[in-house]
């Protein structure tokens, strides 16, 4: 064993978590929008050699708590860093929630953390030093990965997935197995020098399974680079889809004077007209996430307006809140997405079913608002979750999956959509979080449900990054981050069902089944 290593191991105290948590912080750079990946072949084997210090000499206990304390600290550096771009949200209306910045960027990556450090304490059952205990790492942590994006109503952003599908040729293996086990497979590969490294009486072994690990990788990229060879299915008319991106501050868009200027703004940047860009050309129109800053469809001036601005036969998709009102004078909001025909009648709506906790509601409500808390967004009641998981339909444009916001961040809800989609739409509002890498990574999550699933995304966003994204996952078109104007654009074909998007994560589950029996079967060989 290389003399590097066995000082790693014989690390304690201070040294040993100082090292844990900065390993995790540097891990987080290997995903999008920076993309380094190969950070992740020093910092995965880091974490493996700190566990193994954490566990020497201990028993069964001491070793657990010793190692789940390595692994919260590798996971808490991983998503301060990840999310550190939270913060800017509580800076909108600086005078009523910067207090609660501190909390927002220390609480959630703390809590994200116990789901590593869960993944490392559980792994001390198994741990020896024998390479396999870098495979029950990786089936521990892709566990609790799952868990992380479904317990609580999840929070499947960041982690060992996106680092892996960074970029094009890698991210085509989401359309076969999906970002679970991408996660599964993420944590043996980047953990190969441990299994190059091992000790005499384990080199053989940790050889072989750096081989197949080797061999997998290699197939991954000879996959990715084979389906973005292959042509992509012809159309007889693609349609043409308009984006607006206004570029509206947030702290600019809820005040009442601003109204006028937020829709003005919209309906000229629908009707400009321009020789590379001509409005007669446009089948649809697509604002973003709550992009009118009233009750749209209770202001028949507006309709009207829009009427006005759209040309004939051209519809328009919109995000807007949504009101109903009760017979005993309360009322429910929704954060919803119109589709409107030419002549400014409402075809159909969707109310976004995964609010996000604290911004659009407060979890426990009656409760938190009486010790003074309340969620972000301008509609201080907080919205009401939208029950029907529901596709817009459109003789000319197909059927959509509508998503608003961070909805795309779940690959499993968008599974759970109706069957038959031809396209998905996305409309944000990343204007919370400023010129930061929040946006750059909601951007990148798109491009993955793009593979995942074979269609084409179509995100609007307010502030950006606007963009059409094939079923490959390839950008396009796009407007930059902090930028107001159009992209105008066919509307790119889908691609053929993939391998996933039939199986969902029973991929996953067969996979994680299988490789926990083959560990454990060649464990019991080894004993």
């Amino acid at each position: 064993m290389p003399h590097f290593i066995s000082n790693l191991i014989f690390l304690d105290g201070w040294r040993r978590h100082g090292l844990a948590f900065v390993a995790g912080a540097v891990a987080s750079l290997a995903q999008p929008p920076l993309a380094l990946f190969p950070l992740l072949w020093v910092c995965v084997p880091l974490l493996v050699w700190l566990l193994d210090s954490a566990s020497l000499g201990k028993n069964f206990k001491a070793s657990a708590w010793a190692m789940a304390k390595v692994g919260w600290l590798f996971g808490f550096g991983f998503f301060l860093v990840t999310f550190y771009w939270l913060g800017a949200a509580f800076l909108v209306e600086a005078d009523k929630f910067v207090w609660a910045l501190p909390l927002a960027i220390l609480l959630l990556p703390a809590g994200l953390a116990l789901f590593w450090a869960m993944a490392c304490g559980l792994s001390a059952w198994v741990w020896s030093a024998s390479p396999l205990r870098v495979i029950w790492l990786a089936l521990a942590l892709s566990a609790m990965e799952w868990m992380r994006g479904t317990v609580l109503t999840g929070l499947p952003w960041g982690g060992f997935a996106p680092a892996l599908a960074s970029n094009s040729v890698m991210m085509q293996a989401l359309a076969l197995v999906g970002p679970n086990t991408m996660t599964l497979f993420a944590v043996l590969l980047f953990g190969l020098p441990v299994f190059l490294f091992g000790d005499h009486q384990n080199r053989r072994l940790g050889w072989q399974l750096a081989t197949v690990t080797g061999l997998l990788f290699i197939a991954q990229l000879t996959y990715g680079a084979y389906r973005l060879a292959q042509p992509m299915p012809q159309q007889d008319h693609a349609s043409v889809v308009r984006l607006v991106q206004p570029n509206i501050p947030q702290v600019e868009k809820w005040k009442f004077e601003n109204r006028s200027w937020i829709f003005n703004r919209l309906i000229a940047m629908t009707t400009l007209d321009s020789e590379e860009t001509p409005v007669d050309s446009v089948d649809l129109v697509i604002w973003p996430e709550s992009a009118i800053p009233f009750y749209l469809i209770e202001d028949p001036e507006a309709l009207a307006t829009i009427a006005q601005a759209l040309p004939e036969d051209t519809g328009l998709i919109t995000g807007a809140l949504r009101r109903e009102r009760s017979e005993v004078g309360g009322e429910t909001v929704y954060n919803s997405i119109y589709q409107m025909a030419s002549d400014g009648t409402v075809l159909s709506a969707y109310d976004k079913v995964h609010l996000v906790p604290f911004g659009e509601y407060l979890p426990k409500q009656s409760w938190l608002k009486a010790i003074g808390l309340e969620q972000l967004t301008a509609q201080k009641s907080g919205f009401t979750a939208g029950t029907n998981r529901r596709l817009l339909r459109d003789v000319n444009l197909g059927t959509i999956l509508p998503l608003i916001c961070y909805e795309i961040a779940f690959s499993d809800e968008v599974q759970a959509f109706p069957e038959g989609a031809d396209w998905i739409i996305n409309v944000t509002n990343d204007a919370w979080f400023g010129a930061t890498i929040g946006p750059k990574q909601h951007l990148h999550l798109a491009q993955m449900r793009a593979v995942e699933s074979g269609l084409p995304v179509i995100r609007a966003a307010n502030t950006g990054v606007s963009a059409i994204i094939s079923g490959k996952g390839q950008i396009l078109h796009q407007m930059p981050l902090e930028t107001e104007g159009i992209i105008q654009g066919k509307l790119p074909s889908k691609l053929p069902i993939t391998l996933y998007k039939q199986w969902g994560n029973w991929i996953f589950a067969s996979l994680w089944a299988f490789l926990y029996i083959a560990t454990a079967s060649i464990r019991r060989k080894l004993r």
